[in-house]
């Protein structure tokens, strides 16, 4: 297993979750075709971090485009899809409030193309949690890969990767409109959530 370019560049940056970094650290180790990458991605933010910029040289648009797949564009780029809300406690008052009480936590099922992920929002306003499971339906196959990010205004706020029986974990979801967007091996889904209800 090697880095992809995705996941070398969020390496560098600092965006992957905290399991995964130490992960693909350890791995850079062991690993000296790993390592060469991170080096030729660290250099290529460092130059274009640079206030006198140049023209790349023939080598660097070489060593660049080694990473990207050849091919037809429209082969390279993955499918996108939305995924709707087929169930939100939220929705129906009587659901949410069959024990008497307001519910405390929130829960809601999407669902795109042959998957459904479930989750559960709880907490207080300055503390929320969501805790979700991505399970596979039918016929299709149980997907061990897959990449949760939480979006605000289209900007990633956290990053998680599932477990072995698929469930993520973020712990501080901010109030407001929120998506949630999966990458699949060859699939991206995105969902909308309003965190506003889950008060």
């Amino acid at each position: 297993m090697h880095l992809s370019s995705d996941v070398a560049l969020d390496l560098i940056e600092g965006r992957l979750a905290k399991d995964e970094e130490t992960f693909w650290k350890e791995h850079l180790g062991v690993c000296g075709d790993c390592v060469q990458v991170i080096d030729q991605w660290g250099q290529l933010r460092a130059d274009l971090r640079r206030s006198h910029l140049k023209s790349a040289t023939a080598e660097i648009l070489d060593t660049v485009m080694e990473f990207f797949p050849q091919g037809d564009e429209k082969e390279a780029r993955h499918p996108c899809v939305e995924a709707t809300v087929v169930f939100d406690t939220f929705r129906d008052g009587t659901v949410a409030n069959a024990r008497g009480a307001v519910a405390v936590a929130r829960q809601l099922v999407l669902r795109a193309e042959d998957f459904d992920i479930h989750i559960k929002i709880w907490g207080v306003p300055d503390h929320r949690q969501m805790l979700g499971q991505l399970l596979p339906r039918g016929t299709a196959k149980f997907v061990g890969t897959a990449r949760f990010h939480l979006l605000q205004n289209g900007e990633r706020l956290e990053t998680a990767t599932i477990d072995e029986i698929g469930e993520f974990h973020f712990t501080d979801l901010p109030e407001g409109d929120l998506s949630l967007q999966i990458d699949l091996p060859n699939l991206t889904v995105v969902g909308a959530l309003n965190v506003r209800e889950a008060q």
